[in-house]
């Protein structure tokens, strides 16, 4: 190349490295694809074939390190002041929400949405996945439809726990149950697997680690890393450090523990019949080991359960003194997610936009709404309105924008996605 001009080196030298991504990403996923037990997830291997750890994405790291310098970074305005956001509250709620859709096409309706109503993020669920190139394509829809219409680079989410409770199927992790069996390294490594894998698709918030504390018969049995505290606090510690070592923000939660629930919350009323001293004893202490400190979790989600502890009937993600207790007591200075405002309604038998409006009245920062349009546009319409007659603070939601900008500058990193060449 010595004989071309500098402009046609540089040039050269780009499609070099876009070729060499595009071809890297190939084996890391799609062709995991053809082959699950060579590449993906729980399928790389077990810990004795990985050498320590050792897998493609170990291998692909100084790759993805590259990249993530020269990458756009999504755009991270400055909230709105409370004067500004009471004239005009319309943008400012629609960014307090996390939102999902159904399918796998980029082209779905829900995109007109988005380019019109500037969301604050967007969770993607099994619903959306087809393997990892649709979720590639999905990501990269995202952030360019959002550029285009000139809004914030929303954040991307997903709950990828492990298992069954994974949105991405056969990618990491393994089940909670399975990964907390091992040592501290093991744990971490298999977070980080996990995380790297998120980044590179675009994702830069895990709902996960879960927290709980395994109970027989309760809905953390088979689901969670442990049956004993100190366990689940170790394992969610080296979870929550290792997604940050990928770039990616893990959502904590339930806060303040499932473990004890009568049941699954999401079918339903769900009571934890443990006192607030019991409570702090064991489940809150995996919460409280990540709630401050270098090592504080980017975010935390709140429990759909109900608590005898507080008042019997109301569930956490809607309840003050619940969130109180993670931001008073425990110091958690970090985002608060809800949790999902739709089964919320399932115990509260109100409607999703009183669960949205309560849940920001509570302290929650920002709302999950996974779906479908009407509930989302119920939602949005009904918090619009608290904070047009005052029942929401303009202050209480500047509050809320400010912490989801923490945790937008925790996921810059992967609102550009690398894209698989096709």
């Amino acid at each position: 190349m010595s004989h071309l001009p500098p402009r046609a080196k540089l040039g050269v030298l780009v499609i070099a490295v876009a070729l060499v991504l595009g071809g890297a990403v190939y084996v890391l996923f799609l062709r995991g694809g053809e082959k699950p037990n060579v590449a993906a997830g729980s399928r790389f291997g077990g810990e004795d074939e990985r050498g320590g750890g050792g897998t493609l994405l170990d291998a692909l790291a100084p790759v993805l390190g590259a990249r993530q310098g020269s990458r756009r970074t999504g755009s991270d305005p400055a909230p709105p002041t409370a004067e500004e956001l009471g004239r005009a509250p319309a943008d400012a709620v629609a960014s307090l929400f996390l939102v999902g859709f159904r399918g796998t096409d980029p082209n779905t309706s829900f995109f007109g949405r988005l380019g019109a109503r500037p969301f604050g993020g967007v969770i993607l669920s099994r619903a959306n996945y087809d393997g990892p190139q649709s979720i590639t394509a999905l990501t990269g829809q995202i952030q360019d439809v959002a550029r285009a219409a000139g809004h914030p680079a929303p954040i991307v989410a997903a709950q990828q726990e492990g298992g069954d409770f994974s949105a991405f199927p056969n990618l990491e992790p393994r089940a909670q149950a399975d990964v907390g069996l091992g040592r501290r390294a093991a744990i971490a490594q298999t977070a980080l697997n996990a995380a790297r894998q998120l980044a590179a698709l675009g994702v830069g918030v895990n709902l996960a680690p879960n927290a709980d504390i395994a109970v027989a018969g309760g809905p953390g049995q088979g689901r969670a890393f442990a049956d004993q505290a100190a366990k689940v606090t170790t394992a969610v510690k080296a979870s929550v450090a290792a997604h940050r070592r990928a770039g990616v923000a893990a959502a904590v939660g339930p806060f303040p523990g499932d473990g004890a629930a009568s049941q699954d919350p999401s079918a339903g009323p769900a009571p934890v019949g443990l006192s607030l001293e019991d409570l702090r004893d064991a489940d809150m202490k995996p919460f409280a080991a990540v709630a401050t400190g270098s090592g504080a979790a980017a975010a935390m989600q709140m429990s759909n359960a109900i608590y005898i502890a507080y008042d019997s009937v109301t569930p956490a993600t809607l309840l003050p003194e619940a969130i109180k207790e993670l931001r008073d007591r425990l110091g958690f200075k970090g985002a608060i997610i809800s949790a999902d405002l739709v089964a919320t309604t399932a115990t509260t038998g109100g409607s999703v936009g009183e669960a949205a409006v309560d849940a920001l009245k509570a302290g929650a920062d920002m709302l999950l709404v996974p779906g479908g349009r009407a509930q989302q546009d119920e939602a949005y319409r009904a918090v619009v309105a608290a904070v047009r007659n005052r029942s929401i603070s303009p202050e209480r939601v500047v509050e809320a924008l400010q912490r989801i900008a923490g945790l937008r500058r925790a996921t810059r990193e992967t609102r550009d996605p690398i894209r698989p060449q096709t």
